[in-house]
Protein backbone atom coordinates (compact mmCIF):
# COMPACT_ATOMS: atom_id res chain seq x y z
CA UNK A 1 0.00 0.00 0.00
CA UNK A 2 1.33 3.43 -0.96
CA UNK A 3 0.68 6.24 1.51
CA UNK A 4 0.53 9.76 0.06
CA UNK A 5 0.93 12.59 2.55
CA UNK A 6 2.08 16.17 2.90
CA UNK A 7 5.78 16.72 3.54
CA UNK A 8 7.88 19.68 4.54
CA UNK A 9 10.93 20.97 2.72
CA UNK A 10 13.09 19.69 5.57
CA UNK A 11 11.56 16.20 5.37
CA UNK A 12 12.24 16.09 1.64
CA UNK A 13 15.81 17.29 2.05
CA UNK A 14 16.35 14.64 4.73
CA UNK A 15 14.84 11.71 2.79
CA UNK A 16 14.81 12.44 -0.93
CA UNK A 17 18.48 12.78 -1.91
CA UNK A 18 18.61 9.35 -3.57
CA UNK A 19 15.38 10.03 -5.45
CA UNK A 20 16.57 13.50 -6.47
CA UNK A 21 19.68 11.88 -8.00
CA UNK A 22 17.65 9.20 -9.78
CA UNK A 23 15.26 11.85 -11.10
CA UNK A 24 18.09 14.07 -12.29
CA UNK A 25 19.99 11.23 -13.99
CA UNK A 26 16.87 9.97 -15.73
CA UNK A 27 15.51 13.17 -17.25
CA UNK A 28 17.81 16.18 -16.81
CA UNK A 29 19.06 17.76 -20.00
CA UNK A 30 21.95 20.22 -20.28
CA UNK A 31 23.77 18.61 -17.34
CA UNK A 32 26.87 20.69 -18.01
CA UNK A 33 25.05 23.88 -16.99
CA UNK A 34 22.15 22.52 -14.93
CA UNK A 35 23.82 21.01 -11.89
CA UNK A 36 21.58 19.44 -9.27
CA UNK A 37 21.75 21.81 -6.31
CA UNK A 38 18.41 22.71 -4.68
CA UNK A 39 18.29 26.23 -3.26
CA UNK A 40 17.23 25.16 0.22
CA UNK A 41 16.79 28.71 1.50
CA UNK A 42 14.40 29.63 -1.32
CA UNK A 43 12.34 26.46 -0.84
CA UNK A 44 12.10 27.13 2.91
CA UNK A 45 11.10 30.77 2.28
CA UNK A 46 8.38 29.64 -0.13
CA UNK A 47 7.16 27.15 2.44
CA UNK A 48 7.04 29.83 5.12
CA UNK A 49 4.99 32.04 2.78
CA UNK A 50 2.69 29.08 1.94
CA UNK A 51 3.65 29.35 -1.72
CA UNK A 52 4.70 25.72 -2.05
CA UNK A 53 3.22 22.37 -1.15
CA UNK A 54 4.79 18.95 -1.27
CA UNK A 55 3.07 15.61 -1.48
CA UNK A 56 5.20 12.54 -0.89
CA UNK A 57 4.55 8.87 -1.63
CA UNK A 58 5.76 6.27 0.88
CA UNK A 59 5.74 2.50 0.90
CA UNK A 60 6.71 0.73 4.11
CA UNK A 61 8.24 3.98 5.43
CA UNK A 62 10.43 4.32 2.31
CA UNK A 63 10.04 7.41 0.13
CA UNK A 64 9.14 6.32 -3.40
CA UNK A 65 8.02 9.59 -4.98
CA UNK A 66 7.08 13.23 -4.67
CA UNK A 67 5.13 16.09 -6.17
CA UNK A 68 6.56 19.55 -5.38
CA UNK A 69 4.38 22.49 -6.41
CA UNK A 70 4.45 26.28 -6.40
CA UNK A 71 1.29 28.27 -5.72
CA UNK A 72 1.25 31.78 -7.14
CA UNK A 73 -0.72 34.61 -8.57
CA UNK A 74 0.36 34.84 -12.16
CA UNK A 75 2.20 38.15 -12.68
CA UNK A 76 0.62 38.66 -16.12
CA UNK A 77 -2.90 37.67 -14.99
CA UNK A 78 -2.99 39.14 -11.47
CA UNK A 79 -6.33 37.59 -10.49
CA UNK A 80 -5.28 34.09 -11.56
CA UNK A 81 -4.08 31.78 -8.78
CA UNK A 82 -2.35 28.74 -10.22
CA UNK A 83 -0.24 25.78 -9.25
CA UNK A 84 2.97 25.10 -11.18
CA UNK A 85 4.45 21.68 -10.63
CA UNK A 86 8.18 21.90 -9.94
CA UNK A 87 8.99 18.20 -9.55
CA UNK A 88 7.10 14.96 -10.05
CA UNK A 89 8.85 11.65 -9.65
CA UNK A 90 8.09 8.01 -8.86
CA UNK A 91 10.74 5.34 -8.57
CA UNK A 92 10.89 3.26 -11.76
CA UNK A 93 9.90 0.03 -10.06
CA UNK A 94 6.71 1.71 -8.73
CA UNK A 95 5.49 3.22 -11.99
CA UNK A 96 2.96 0.48 -12.70
CA UNK A 97 1.41 0.86 -9.26
CA UNK A 98 -0.73 3.94 -10.01
CA UNK A 99 1.15 5.86 -7.30
CA UNK A 100 2.10 8.49 -9.87
CA UNK A 101 -1.48 8.91 -10.98
CA UNK A 102 -2.55 9.23 -7.35
CA UNK A 103 0.11 11.92 -6.80
CA UNK A 104 -1.19 13.84 -9.80
CA UNK A 105 -4.82 13.55 -8.70
CA UNK A 106 -4.05 14.52 -5.09
CA UNK A 107 -1.93 17.45 -6.32
CA UNK A 108 -4.90 18.66 -8.38
CA UNK A 109 -7.27 18.23 -5.43
CA UNK A 110 -5.05 20.20 -3.06
CA UNK A 111 -4.47 22.94 -5.65
CA UNK A 112 -8.24 23.22 -6.07
CA UNK A 113 -8.69 23.45 -2.29
CA UNK A 114 -6.26 26.40 -2.30
CA UNK A 115 -8.41 28.24 -4.84
CA UNK A 116 -6.16 27.57 -7.82
CA UNK A 117 -7.89 27.82 -11.19
CA UNK A 118 -5.08 26.46 -13.36
CA UNK A 119 -2.66 23.55 -12.93
CA UNK A 120 0.58 23.55 -14.90
CA UNK A 121 2.84 20.53 -15.38
CA UNK A 122 6.07 20.38 -17.34
CA UNK A 123 6.96 17.12 -19.02
CA UNK A 124 9.97 16.07 -21.02
CA UNK A 125 9.25 14.84 -24.55
CA UNK A 126 8.59 11.13 -24.99
CA UNK A 127 8.08 10.40 -21.29
CA UNK A 128 5.28 8.60 -19.52
CA UNK A 129 4.09 11.92 -18.10
CA UNK A 130 3.95 13.52 -21.55
CA UNK A 131 1.77 10.61 -22.72
CA UNK A 132 -0.41 10.61 -19.59
CA UNK A 133 -1.31 14.29 -19.31
CA UNK A 134 -3.47 14.49 -22.48
CA UNK A 135 -5.43 11.44 -21.22
CA UNK A 136 -6.09 13.46 -18.04
CA UNK A 137 -7.55 16.28 -20.18
CA UNK A 138 -4.45 18.52 -20.13
CA UNK A 139 -3.58 20.48 -23.24
CA UNK A 140 -0.39 22.16 -24.35
CA UNK A 141 -0.15 25.69 -22.91
CA UNK A 142 3.34 26.61 -24.08
CA UNK A 143 6.37 24.89 -25.49
CA UNK A 144 9.67 25.83 -23.89
CA UNK A 145 12.82 25.68 -25.97
CA UNK A 146 16.29 25.86 -24.44
CA UNK A 147 19.81 26.48 -25.65
CA UNK A 148 23.03 26.46 -23.68
CA UNK A 149 24.84 29.79 -23.88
Amino acid sequence: MVDIRFSSVDEMLAHANVLFEEHYEEIALNKEVMKLKPDEKTYRNLEQMRKIFILSAWQDDVLIGYSVNFVLNHPHYADLVLTQNDLLFIKKEMRGSRAGLRLIKETEAHATSLGCKLMLWHAKENTTLAALLPRLKYGVQDIIYSKEL
